[in-house]
């Protein structure tokens, strides 16, 4: 009980320790600041939040074919419903909520644990992967000199990628995972075909959610275009960062810090800190409205049935 306290102290003065950190690199570099970049776009801003629901909704539609694929799907609806409510999970540290929520609203509808668990396992190896691939493409296609050289190492990255998500393979590997943690086994069902499937629709979502931060920082800052591959790739690596930081809610603070040490290679630094915590406030926003209406779409239904 003791260890546990302290282990959730620790959590919390790391996460105090990297915003310190933060608001000190912003307040000692903000006189480097100049005013007269920043603007306001209302209408970049306006598409920018658009484009990011739509993401946040082909994120629920991949879910939903993924529980298809498994055999253990509900209403399209109800799967929306259980996803904004479970995601929200994520703002507490250990993401084990977003899972005990996810497990809890399926097993009240009569599904299987292991069948979600399943479903699960597969949403976050093809989570990782794609943000790897789409990384891997950033530094092919980036203007970057140093990724120049690399080539042929991030093709064989590419080629790696989609060799690892093969259910023979995957299941190989979880079957030595599952023997060294001492749980019950778990096997990917799914074909190659399937996996493949979720795995392309994964990489598009990505490449709607980049479109969403490039309207979103030109809704303030104006970038060059030849800049978008590089801030995606900084983006995609701040957030697998942020997702494998389990000890921080939502990756707060790790993924900031990994923004602000990327985008400094192409944005003065006062930048980097802006786009970094205003990139936190405005996702975070639109998931709180999206959760909102799905509450009260839910909630307001009921009602009326009654």
């Amino acid at each position: 009980m003791k260890s546990n306290k302290l282990l959730k102290w620790f959590k919390f003065l790391v996460i105090g320790l990297i915003f310190f950190f933060i608001s000190r690199y912003l307040y000692t570099n903000f006189n480097l600041l100049n005013l007269n970049d920043i603007h306001i776009d209302l209408y970049l801003f306006s598409m920018s939040v658009v484009i990011y629901l739509f993401q946040l909704f082909l994120m629920v539609v991949i879910w939903f074919i993924l529980t298809k694929q498994n055999q253990c799907s509900v209403s399209f609806f109800e799967t929306f419903k259980i996803r904004v409510y479970s995601d929200f999970g994520k703002y507490i540290p250990g993401k084990v909520f977003t899972y005990g929520m996810l497990l809890y609203n399926y097993e009240q509808k009569g599904i299987s644990k292991k069948k979600i668990m399943v479903c699960s396992l597969q949403e976050s190896i093809i989570g990782i992967l794609a943000p790897g691939i789409i990384t891997l493409g950033c530094m092919y296609f980036s203007q970057v000199v140093d990724f120049k050289a690399y080539k042929n190492l991030i093709v064989i990255g590419l080629l790696l990628c989609l060799l690892l998500i093969h259910p023979r393979i995957l299941n190989y590997l979880l079957n030595i995972l599952y023997t060294i943690l001492k749980k019950e086994k778990i096997e990917v069902t799914s074909t190659y075909l399937q996996v493949l499937y979720a795995l392309f629709l994964v990489l598009i979502a990505w490449i709607i959610y980049s479109w969403a931060i490039f309207f979103f920082i030109n809704s303030f800052y104006t970038f060059k275009i030849e800049d978008y591959f590089f801030i995606t790739f900084a983006f995609t690596i701040s957030a697998i960062t942020g997702f494998l930081a389990i000890f921080s809610p939502g990756g707060i603070g790790v993924r900031e810090g990994m923004l602000i040490f990327l985008l400094s290679f192409i944005f003065p630094n006062a930048i980097t800190v802006i786009i970094a915590l205003l990139s936190r406030i405005w996702s975070t926003l639109i998931e709180l409205f999206l959760f909102i209406v799905i509450f009260s779409i839910s909630y307001f239904g009921k009602k009326a049935k009654s």
